[in-house]
């Protein structure tokens, strides 16, 4: 077997030294279909394309980038083993939660082996906003339903979605772009710069509303400003301090969701659910109704701005994908610390990944790599960052 990989490893090393842009090609292509297969199934485009399309839309890029690991990447059995039983394993846990967005994105994250992340990260930008333009388009012309909503019954000020599902994804788009750009310019910004980012903060707030994505960006702000500063702190935090808090702010994500459903009347945790905009409440549907599988489970979820919807990707994770799910993310993160963290040059995408981590705890798009980018640069090509 060794030697049959290796005969066909020389091969590939040969083929790609004649075609050496083939697999970011290969790759990029797939991911910038895939992004859009997932933003069309968070917008309001989707009642457009039947379920047939979507899949194909979904399936055709996941092959594309299983022939760049197994033809063009240089694998070896072992790795090889690992990878198709752990695909075997996401697509039974995607099946029975009867959602295959984690099952997708793993190929993308272990298919961008040597794909520059400046690549990665331009084409992520480029798809998503070409996307939101269009949709925008759409909604305002009243091609599609441009969603809106307020806060409350009272509230005269309205929430708009432009295209996106929901005011939400619309401002969760936003964040996602604006740390793309932070990380593909290494966290250094100018001042026209800065002023374009406060002005983007303003407009996806005015238009959305959403209180979340405000504060998170105001964060990302801070560490731009900072960035300095917060290198030198980052010098003194070993990789394991890191691990150990986040295991720490996801423990606390399920213990205030349980606590909730405890002790509803508690003012506190109300005054947190308000903040949060009911999100307790669901956590508490959760923890009264669907006990934790180890497996997983199907959950029915309406949503719709009113109906039960999880919307902590930690509850997704443990609840629609079970355990196993859980220990696997936790090892996602734990790499994920350990790969950014080793070198102080990459460092802004480690402090990109906090803030989308600490979303996590709030919102559902950690699993969805038209929003979270950041498992996507673990085996991609850094070189970038070790350039002044």
């Amino acid at each position: 077997m060794d030697s049959i990989l290796t005969n066909w490893a020389t091969k590939a090393r040969k083929f790609k030294e004649t075609h050496p842009n083939i697999a970011s090609t290969l790759y990029l292509t797939a991911l910038s279909i895939f992004i859009v297969a997932s933003m069309i199934k968070n917008s309001q485009m989707f009642m457009f394309f039947s379920q047939e399309f979507i899949f194909i839309l979904e399936l055709i890029p996941a092959l594309m980038v299983t022939i760049k690991i197994l033809f063009l990447d240089e694998h070896n059995w072992q790795e090889l083993t690992i990878f198709f039983l752990m695909e075997f394993y996401l697509y039974m846990s995607s099946y029975i939660a009867a959602s295959v967005d984690v099952f997708y994105f793993s190929f993308f994250i272990i298919g961008a082996k040597g794909v520059k992340a400046e690549q990665i990260l331009k084409v992520f930008m480029l798809t998503n906003i070409t996307f939101m333009i269009v949709a925008a388009i759409l909604a305002l012309s009243g091609v599609i339903w441009n969603y809106s909503t307020t806060r409350s019954l009272y509230s005269p000020v309205y929430r708009y979605a432009l295209g996106m599902a929901y005011p939400t994804d619309y401002a969760a788009r936003g964040l996602s772009l604006l740390l793309a750009y932070a990380v593909l310019k290494k966290f250094k910004l100018r001042l026209p710069e800065y002023i374009s980012f406060i002005m983007v903060i303003f407009w996806f707030y005015l238009i959305t509303g959403t209180r979340v994505d405000l504060l998170l960006s105001l964060l990302l702000m801070i560490l731009l400003v900072a960035y300095p500063k917060i290198k030198q702190l980052f010098k003194k935090i070993s990789i394991k301090a890191v691990n150990i808090a986040m295991l720490v702010y996801m423990f606390l994500i399920y213990l205030i969701g349980f606590l909730f459903t405890c002790f509803p009347s508690n003012k506190i945790l109300s005054l947190i659910n308000s903040a949060l905009s009911g999100r307790l409440s669901h956590e508490q549907t959760l923890f009264q109704h669907f006990p934790i599988s180890f497996t997983g489970r199907y959950i029915y979820q309406p949503g719709g701005g009113a109906g039960f919807f999880i919307d902590a990707s930690f509850f997704r994770i443990l609840w629609m994908y079970g355990i196993p799910m859980l220990l696997i993310s936790i090892v996602l993160f734990f790499m994920l610390n350990n790969r950014f963290l080793k070198n102080q040059n990459y460092l802004p995408i480690e402090l990109a990944f906090v803030i989308i981590f600490i979303s996590a705890g709030i919102d559902q798009h950690y699993l969805d790599a038209s929003f979270n980018f950041v498992p996507l640069l673990l085996f991609a090509d850094l070189g970038m960052f070790n350039k002044k």
